[in-house]
C-alpha cells in the first residue's frame, strides 16, 4: 500500500531532458549521501545543455554498501528522457555516423574499467519490441556489441529504466516532496522562504561556520543509530537560517524534509520514517520543545544512519542529543554587513 507517499512510474515519464536530467541528478546525490559516497566522487553538472563527451554525471572509486543505483568503482551515466531504440543506443555512444569512434568521455570511462549506465525515464522492463524481444535486454546487447567492436569485450554495462528507478526514489522522502508533495511537509526548496525569511545573503560569522560544519559532519559521519542535533537560541537569532545554509549542499538538500513539530507528529511521514527501513531523511523539526525533541528522539534515534534528526528551538532546556549547537546573536559589524547586503538603505 501506498498510502500517498510514493511515486509511480507515470509520475516520471514524460520528463523533459533537462527535467529528467536534474530529477536524476537529485536522485544520485540522495543515493550516494543515503550509501556514504563522499561529497568529492560524484559528479553532475548543473550545466546540461553542453558537449557531454557521451557522460552526463560520474561517480569515482565508489565503495556503495548497496549497488542499487552506484555500482561499484567509476561509473559513467547518460541520461534520456525518452526510450532508445538499438541502433540509437550504439550511436548515443558513438562520435560520427560510421560509428568508428567512441565519443571521449566514454572511452575514458571503459578505459578506467568503469561502469557505462544508460538511463531512460520510460518503462522498459517486459516490454516487448516489434520483433517480440524484451526491450531492456536488446538495449543492453547492443551497448555492449558497440563496446566489444571497439576493443572491449568485458565492459560492465546496465541499462535502467522507469521500473528500476522509481524503486528507488521512493526511497526518498524529500524527492517524493518535491514531485507530488507531502502533507504539512516541505523539500528542502519549499523550505527555503520560510528559513531565509527575505534575507537573500547570509552573512556568517566565524562561530556560525564552525557550527555549520559541525552539522555537515554530524550528518555524514557514518553511524550504526540516527544523528540528532539540537540547534537552540534566542527568537529571531537566525537558528533556522543556520540550519538551512548547513544543508545547502548537494549530498545533504536532496535528503531533506521539514515541518515544524506540530505540522510532523500529525502528517503520517513520522510514521512511515519509523516503520519503513528503506526510507531515507534528513528531518528537520522547528518550533520543536524540549517535550517534543524526546518526544522525536525517542521514535528515531534507535534508528540506523539511514535517518539524522535536527530540532530547532528557542528554549534552552537540557534534552537527549549527540550534538548540542547554541546560536548567539551576532556581533555588531556582522550585524552592520548583514543589512548591508540584504538592505539596500541599510
Amino acid at each position: 500500500m501506498h498510502y500517498g507517499f510514493e511515486l509511480e512510474d507515470e509520475d516520471i515519464r514524460g520528463f523533459s531532458t533537462h527535467k529528467a536530467v536534474e530529477f536524476f541528478r537529485k536522485l544520485l546525490w540522495a543515493e550516494a549521501s543515503d550509501i556514504e559516497i563522499i561529497q568529492s566522487s560524484t559528479h553532475v553538472p548543473q550545466r546540461i545543455h553542453v558537449k557531454d563527451g557521451g557522460i552526463d554525471a560520474k561517480v569515482v572509486n565508489a565503495t556503495p554498501s548497496r549497488e542499487d543505483l552506484i555500482p561499484s568503482g567509476t561509473s559513467g551515466y547518460q541520461i534520456k528522457s525518452s526510450d532508445l531504440p538499438p541502433r540509437k543506443c550504439r550511436k548515443e555512444v558513438t562520435k560520427d555516423e560510421d560509428s568508428t569512434t567512441l565519443k571521449p568521455r566514454v572511452e575514458r570511462l571503459l578505459n578506467q574499467g568503469g561502469t557505462y549506465v544508460l538511463v531512460v525515464f520510460e518503462e522498459l522492463v517486459g516490454k516487448p519490441s516489434k520483433n517480440g524481444k524484451d526491450k531492456l535486454k536488446t538495449r543492453k546487447e547492443a551497448l555492449v556489441k558497440e563496446f566489444a567492436d571497439h576493443g572491449y569485450p568485458n565492459a560492465d554495462v546496465r541499462v535502467y529504466d522507469t521500473a528500476k528507478l522509481i524503486g528507488i526514489i521512493n526511497r526518498f522522502p524529500a524527492l517524493v516532496a518535491q514531485e507530488k508533495g507531502l502533507q504539512h511537509v516541505q523539500d528542502y526548496n519549499i523550505w527555503e522562504p520560510r528559513a531565509t525569511q527575505g534575507a537573500d545573503k547570509f552573512v556568517p560569522d566565524g562561530k556560525r561556520d564552525s557550527q555549520i560544519q559541525t552539522i555537515q559532519q554530524a550528518v555524514r559521519k557514518p553511524s550504526k543509530t540516527c544523528s540528532v542535533i539540537r540547534v537552540t537560541g534566542q527568537p529571531g537569532v537566525g537558528k533556522t537560517r543556520l540550519v538551512f545554509e548547513a544543508l545547502n549542499e548537494d549530498d545533504l538538500r536532496n535528503r531533506v524534509i521539514h515541518a515544524t513539530a506540530r505540522e510532523f507528529d500529525c502528517s503520517g511521514v513520522a510514521s512511515r520514517l519509523q516503520a519503513d527501513p528503506e526510507w531515507s531523511a534528513i528531518i528537520v523539526v522547528d518550533e520543536c520543545s524540549p517535550d517534543d525533541h524526546n518526544h522525536f528522539n525517542d521514535q528515531f534515534g534507535p534508528r540506523d544512519d539511514r535517518l539524522t534528526l535536527i530540532t530547532i528551538s528557542s528554549d534552552p532546556s537540557p534534552v537527549n542529543a549527540d550534538y548540542e549547537i547554541e546560536v548567539e546573536p551576532l556581533d555588531r559589524e556582522t550585524t552592520i554587513e548583514l543589512l548591508k547586503e540584504n538592505f539596500t538603505n541599510a
